[in-house]
Parts: structure tokens; sequence; C-alpha cells
């Protein structure tokens, strides 16, 4: 399944997207409420990134959002790719692999990291940057 939305900042924009987003994982993983909500957070966190880092707080600018979901017999797989039309970053950006106590910066990168099975952001030429996020989930077999 796929699905695509194209929002801008706006708090109206983002919260009606995110309402949009959770009923979809509800509904991809209706036995795995806590994936939903950490799935749900990975986005948000990486929406407001853009919005504050690379859009410098202008709510008007576009975000494209394409999120995949494969299910086979063994696993399901959720995709998302959040793309930016922002200035390019200079190279891609991967998450540190740990953060200091009181660390002030990077924190959600890290969150994002440790919650999705892979993560980075890269630019795309002169069009902006690509924020991508892979789950997997191993399907549960009788009895547990």
């Amino acid at each position: 399944m796929i699905f695509k939305f194209l929002i801008n900042g706006s708090t109206d924009q983002i919260i009606n997207f995110e309402k949009e987003l959770l009923a979809i994982l509800e509904k991809a993983f209706p036995d795995d409420n806590l994936v939903c909500h950490e799935i749900h957070f990975c986005v948000h966190e990486a929406i407001l990134n853009i919005i504050q880092h690379t859009y410098k707080w202008d709510t008007n600018l576009p975000i494209d959002i394409q999120v995949e979901i494969e299910e086979d017999n063994e696993k399901k797989v959720i995709e998302i790719f959040i793309k930016d039309f922002g200035k390019p970053i200079r190279k891609e950006l991967h998450p540190p692999k740990n953060i200091k106590a009181f660390q002030m910066r990077q924190r959600g990168l890290y969150m994002i990291s440790k919650i999705m099975d892979d993560f980075y952001i890269k630019p795309i030429n002169k069009t902006g940057n690509i924020s991508y996020m892979k789950k997997i989930i191993k399907n549960r077999g009788l009895g547990g």
C-alpha cells in the first residue's frame, strides 16, 4: 500500500496529516499500538526538523510525504520518504551512534535511529532533501 501526502508546515495541516497517519498505522499494525506511536513520533520529529532547520520556520513551504507498507507471511515493512524543497544539505546525514547526558542537539535524530531500523537524510541535487526511515515488524507466530 502506498499513501501520499502533500502538506505545508501549518499546525492544522500537520495535525490533520498526523491523524491520518496514525489511522493508517493502527490499521496496518492493529496488535501493536506502541509501534504505531513510535513511528508517528519519528515522522513528527522529522517534519519538525524540516520546518525548523531547513525552512527556518516558514510554514508555507511544501512537504511531500510517502508512506509505503508491504507485508508478507513473515513481516511487515514500512518505509517513509519525507521530501522537503529547501536548500540541500552538504552531504548525507546519519544520526549519532550515541548521545551524552544533557546533549542539546541531535537528540531527535538519535531517537529516530533507535526506533527505526534504517534512517538517514540525504540531499537531492538542487531540489531539496529526503528524510528516509524504515521499520521492519516481524509477524508473530501462533502462540506468541
